[in-house]
């Protein structure tokens, strides 16, 4: 699917996390050589690094974007897409107490698998191409900026100024920038 260069990095995660699907679907068979457990650590291990900014650039970044340039974030796809983070948030916290607890369950490598490649989809099909139609050339050029910035510090928050805040007070009456009586 074509998508538009300021959303291609997003895709390009996505491609990645299919993978990872994949890998955690085929390692509940008994024929596959890769253990559930380290299917889990691995997948954890992608998770952290890559997936959870993943999930963080969207909800902070593609949203509020959407939002600002006067999209309907309360769209059903876009709903649906957020409930979808949360819920496989709460399938990798399952898996980390099984990795933890030493017993990985196939069945929650299926799960997530599963999900992750659905929310993919709806992404892909959905969430993507109705931003793509939404945003104006400028609203996208500026999502890509602030993509870039949650890129290089997933700490930040794209929207606040690097520089030093001033908390000074605004121009008031008989100031020389204006604020006198008439």
């Amino acid at each position: 699917m074509k998508r538009t260069p300021e959303l291609r990095t997003l895709s390009e995660d996505h491609h990645h996390g299919l993978v990872h699907a994949r890998r955690l679907r085929r390692a509940q068979k008994e024929e596959e050589t890769i253990s559930a457990k380290s299917a889990a650590k691995e997948f954890l291990d992608f998770w952290q690094k890559e997936t959870s900014i993943h999930f963080r650039k969207e909800e902070e970044v593609l949203l509020p974007v959407v939002a600002r340039y006067g999209g309907d974030v309360s769209q059903d796809s876009l709903v649906e897409m957020l409930a979808q983070h949360a819920y496989i948030r709460a399938l990798i916290m399952r898996l980390s107490d099984e990795v933890m607890g030493g017993n990985v369950r196939t069945e929650t490598l299926h799960e997530i698998g599963e999900q992750l490649e659905a929310h993919i989809r709806l992404e892909e099909r959905v969430v993507f191409p109705l931003v793509e139609e939404s945003l104006s050339g400028a609203a996208l050029t500026e999502l890509a900026a602030r993509l870039e910035v949650k890129e290089a510090d997933p700490r930040v928050e794209p929207w606040v100024p690097a520089e030093e805040l001033s908390y000074a007070p605004w121009p008031g009456p008989g100031d020389s920038e204006g604020g006198g009586y008439d």
